[in-house]
């Protein structure tokens, strides 16, 4: 399918300008490359400046520098789009009124009737706050299917920290994803192995997990208890990617 609008959404609070840019240039771009028209949402005017000014993000997008929590409760019964990617910074530090019951239903009511909204997740999804995160997801749309980056960590080791893609629809009813042509990939090496998402996960894994907690604007201190553990995680992975002197003089 052909999507002829997308709305990209970011809020990333905690990643530094020339990390949160790279990934968010080669999203946009590509977004646009493939002829969607395309709002991006943006918190920090100082990422959007670095996108344009240094990572040579195309001009013929829209462009809204405002928190997102505000720009949906004012646009919820007045804009629609076909697709809407929800990837805000997660690992321990999750903006939690982006996952409230509250601002998802927004999303919901600002998708076309065959819309589709992807929303990442990345953390341990062993932890309690993943399986809030994908009940919460599951209590607004109804038909969902999870894909994991990769496939499960054996269980013995300490933590499985991945990211998590929601695909959802607001409308009932099974749907797949068609195989990439080679137009699709842009040339790149990186989407062709990744774009056709591979290890799906079963929503029971998180629903049937830690109760039934939903998170909710009111009771918003349920996740910010359960964040702790997994920002530790987080933490240590980060550790793993870079030597320590690296981060000793941060």
């Amino acid at each position: 399918m052909l999507y002829s609008s997308c709305w990209k959404l970011y809020d990333w609070y905690s990643r530094s300008p020339l990390e949160r840019n790279l990934f968010k240039k080669v999203l946009w771009s590509s977004l646009i490359a493939h002829g969607i028209a395309t709002t991006v949402v943006e918190i920090d005017p100082v990422v959007y400046a670095f996108a344009t000014q240094h990572f040579n993000l195309p001009i013929n997008h829209t462009s809204v520098i405002e928190d997102a929590v505000a720009y949906v409760d004012r646009n919820r019964r007045k804009k629609e789009y076909d697709y809407i990617i929800h990837d805000v910074f997660t690992g321990g530090a999750e903006p939690i009124d982006l996952f409230s019951v509250e601002f998802l239903q927004g999303l919901k009511d600002m998708l076309t009737q065959e819309g589709v909204i992807a929303i990442n997740y990345a953390g341990d999804l062993r932890l309690r706050s993943a399986s809030m995160v994908v009940r919460t997801v599951f209590s607004v749309f109804e038909t969902c299917r999870l894909f994991r980056e990769e496939a499960e960590a054996p269980e013995e080791s300490e933590t499985d920290f991945t990211n998590l893609v929601l695909f959802c629809r607001k409308v009932t009813g099974s749907f797949s994803f068609r195989q990439p042509t080679r137009g699709d990939f842009l040339g790149s090496q990186a989407r062709q192995h990744h774009l056709l998402p591979r290890y799906e996960v079963d929503k029971q894994y998180f629903t049937k997990r830690y109760g039934k907690d939903v998170i909710t604007k009111r009771k918003s201190q349920r996740l910010e208890k359960a964040q702790y553990q997994s920002a530790l995680g987080h933490w240590k992975v980060m550790r793993s990617v870079l030597p320590d002197a690296v981060w000793e003089n941060w």
